[in-house]
């Protein structure tokens, strides 16, 4: 019995779905988050992609056996996105009852409502199908990439409000899609360097110097934005924006803030500057793990406020299960 089932190719996928399923009993809300982490990986994996055929790129050439098994989970995640619309009063604001007492959310109901969101849903990963059918590894599809980048962010940036934003009753900012995306595409980007790199330097294909200059200029333009929202919502003194930042700078999240901010930028970039993961696969390695590990943090100072605080026992069958998911993939 034992042997049959490390034979079998489909039991970690069949695992990770169950314990996935597993983490629904814990509240909709204990899912949520885990979903939002690899479905971002998944995206942002998809963008990669996309800059690289754009660009016609070298070096996006060695992070493709990582890329695309990465992005072409992203229907499934799709999928598995489905099960939360029976659990919306439970995550969003406004779909629940004492929303008809609320006027901002009133005023947003013309958007914010369950059809509405589910057709825009529906739309967003059929998008994101069509450009993965699109795309082949070990080809440069420039017009793909140039046109599907642009289509794709913008439908990841709405995603982002739908999904996310949402999740706060008030808050709003333009530019929260395109923080989450950018720390998206940087989340992917590490994963795949780090894969690359634990297979030594040769498997980099000369292009560690590209792939840190890479990762140095997302994390500059993500902590641009990140600072200069910050700045703005809080130089506007809006008490529906600034609230967000209230909550998430006091206590915990505020020294959760403070590690992400020195451990997910400050850091990293002192790291990057230097010469070492330019030249060595075993130099950049640690420092995109580094990085892949505080995009967690970054993307749990921003949702877990609104889901419930910390993370409990559906939060790690969750993580287990989709880890699962995302693991047989890579090996597969």
């Amino acid at each position: 019995m034992q042997r049959s089932i490390e034979q079998s190719p489909s039991w970690p996928l069949l695992l990770g779905l169950g314990l996935y399923a597993l983490a629904f009993l814990f509240g909709a809300p204990a899912a949520y988050f885990p979903f939002a982490f690899f479905l971002l990986l998944s995206l942002g994996a998809l963008l990669v992609l996309l800059l690289h055929n754009a660009l016609f790129s070298r070096w996006g050439v060695p992070l493709e056996p990582y890329l695309y098994p990465l992005a072409r989970l992203l229907p499934l995640m799709g999928l598995l996105g489905l099960p939360f619309f029976l659990f919306l009063p439970e995550l969003f604001p406004w779909a629940r009852p004492e929303a008809s007492l609320d006027p901002i959310l009133v005023h947003r109901s013309p958007y914010l409502n369950a059809p509405f969101m589910l057709l825009r849903y529906g739309l967003y990963f059929a998008l994101f199908a069509l450009l993965l059918a699109r795309l082949r590894p070990g080809t440069h599809r420039a017009e793909v990439g140039a046109w599907g980048l642009a289509l794709a962010f913008v439908a990841g940036t709405f995603l982002s409000f739908d999904l996310f934003k949402a999740l706060e009753a008030h808050f709003y900012s333009a530019s929260y899609g395109a923080i989450l995306l950018l720390s998206a595409v940087i989340l992917a980007l590490s994963v795949a360097v780090a894969l690359a790199a634990s297979r030594g330097t040769e498997a980099l294909l000369g292009q560690a110097q590209n792939h840190t200059n890479l990762l140095l200029a997302l994390s500059i333009v993500w902590i641009y934005l990140e600072a200069t929202t910050l700045i703005i919502i809080w130089g506007g003194d809006l008490p529906h924006e600034v609230e967000f930042y209230l909550e998430r700078g006091q206590g915990v999240w505020g020294g959760m803030a403070a590690l992400w901010a020195v451990g997910g930028f400050l850091l990293p970039f002192l790291y990057l500057l230097t010469n070492l993961p330019k030249r060595e696969a075993r130099y950049l390695l640690p420092i995109a793990a580094w990085i892949a590990l505080f995009r967690l943090l970054h993307l749990a100072w921003y949702l877990l406020p609104a889901l419930g605080w910390g993370v409990g026992v559906g939060e790690v069958l969750g993580f287990l299960g989709l880890g699962l998911l995302f693991a047989h993939r890579l090996r597969g």
